[in-house]
């Protein structure tokens, strides 16, 4: 019996120690708090080659070292993936597929595909429309080998034109498809169609289908009107939330744009249970980007229930 408990105490030491050296880089945060963050490789576009590399930005990534990346710096079992750094080649199936096998080597999820290789969602035109329903179906498909719960996609982007009726019938047919495979499908305000959030949920609601869900960007808020309030009104419909930072104090690293444990503890209190996924895209760039984002880490933790 002793022989026993002394077994079992020892394996659970040994559990936390190990636990303790892969979350090294946030030693004092619960581990089910982590487990609902997850980092954008769009945070680090400055280390990956192609239209934002910074040459002297290290280490240098790719889609197949980013989460092991993650997973030694900052302990953390999830990420983000921005469909514009999959490099020269693409995001073909077989680069799908090695992106895949190193994040399951690192132990660390892909959870979403920011996707912007994308026509409108919403045009008039009906052979433009199938065109659109396919191009979304494609990307499904290479969530679904990803391993990915969902992707991202705009309606629209700039100023073009969006036929509501069609944008609705696309996202539609989308959804239908996700949910064979079981990929959701997110709406973010972004810009275009979607970038008010009154405009973001009236889409969601209009389209009605459980797999076309929000991605709410805390960064990419519209004036007029209040950001906490916004941000709130659209929780009911959240999938999941992209934590973008923006300027941050470069003494001490303190977010200065908005109050991130107050959004953070409105959705919350507001029953979101899902997944932050931190994002940092403001310009210029913080001069030291990890110690960002364990800021953004520290202060999301610090707001969740």
């Amino acid at each position: 019996m002793r022989r026993r408990s002394f077994l079992a105490g020892a394996s659970a030491v040994l559990g936390t120690l190990t636990a303790a050296r892969a979350d090294a880089g946030t030693p004092n945060i619960p581990r089910r708090k982590l487990e609902r963050l997850a980092l954008s490789s769009s945070s680090y576009r400055a280390n990956y080659d192609g239209r934002y590399a910074v040459a002297a930005a290290l280490p240098r990534l790719s889609h197949t070292t980013f989460p092991a990346f993650v997973r030694k710096t900052f302990g953390l079992h999830k990420v983000e993936l921005w469909d514009q750094q999959f490099g020269p080649g693409g995001a073909s199936p077989e680069a799908c597929r090695a992106v895949r096998v190193a994040a399951d080597r690192a132990g660390v999820t892909i959870v979403n595909i920011e996707v912007e290789d994308l026509p409108n969602l919403g045009p008039a035109d009906p052979v433009a429309r199938d065109d659109a329903i396919a191009a979304c179906r494609a990307w499904l498909d290479k969530a679904r080998i990803l391993g990915a719960g969902s992707i991202r996609v705009n309606v629209s982007r700039r100023q073009d034109p969006v036929d509501l009726p069609s944008a609705i019938a696309t996202l539609r047919a989308a959804a239908d498809y996700g949910r064979s495979i079981g990929v959701c499908v997110q709406l973010e305000n972004h810009g275009g169609q979607t970038a008010r959030i009154s405009d973001l949920i009236a889409m969601v609601r209009a389209v009605d289908h459980d797999y076309c869900r929000i991605e709410i960007d805390w960064g990419s808020w519209t004036q007029p009107g209040d950001r906490y309030a916004d941000i709130l009104s659209a929780m009911p419909y959240v999938h999941m939330v992209s934590a973008k930072g923006e300027r941050f104090d470069e003494t001490d690293y303190r977010h200065t744009s908005f109050d991130v444990q107050r959004l953070v503890r409105e959705a919350e209190a507001a029953g979101f249970k899902g997944v932050y996924s931190i994002e940092l895209f403001a310009t210029p760039a913080p001069a030291d980007t990890a110690r960002a984002v364990r800021s953004f880490i520290q202060m999301i933790s610090d707001g969740m229930a």
